[in-house]
């Protein structure tokens, strides 16, 4: 049961996330959270990185739902393994990189947090669903 309610959580925070990426890619003036923060309204090579990640962050929070037995895409269980396998690994990296090499305080004290919780709820979710 554990893993169902973790995949739940970290499916949403993740749709969350596209979400963010998304209104991003629309100029929304949140870039100093996200993509080293150097710019306020991300500039047109960066909006196609940022509505990149929005299509991705969709598809591992479809996969996260899969994982705990929400929903089934008919994804192949060892690929639903593979990429929550990947994205815990890239959320200890997004630990390293939001926490210490960014210059942005805003990405540092507000997106840290998230990677960190969602890095917790990822091994959860590895190791119960």
């Amino acid at each position: 049961m554990i893993g169902y309610y973790t995949a739940l959580i970290i499916a949403v925070i993740t749709f969350v996330m596209a979400l963010l990426q998304l209104s991003l890619t629309l100029g929304a003036p949140f870039g100093e959270f996200v993509l080293g923060g150097l710019h306020k309204v991300l500039p047109p090579k960066m909006r196609i990185t940022s509505s990149t990640f929005s299509i991705i962050f969709i598809f591992i929070g479809l996969t996260y739902l899969q994982k705990g037995n929400i929903i089934s895409l008919g994804l192949n269980q060892i690929l639903v393994n593979i990429v929550v396998i990947i994205n815990t690994l890239f959320l200890a990296y997004a630990i390293i990189g939001n926490g210490f090499l960014t210059k942005s305080k805003k990405e540092k004290y507000v997106m840290t947090p998230f990677a960190i919780i969602q890095f917790i709820l990822s091994v959860i979710v590895l190791l119960f669903a």
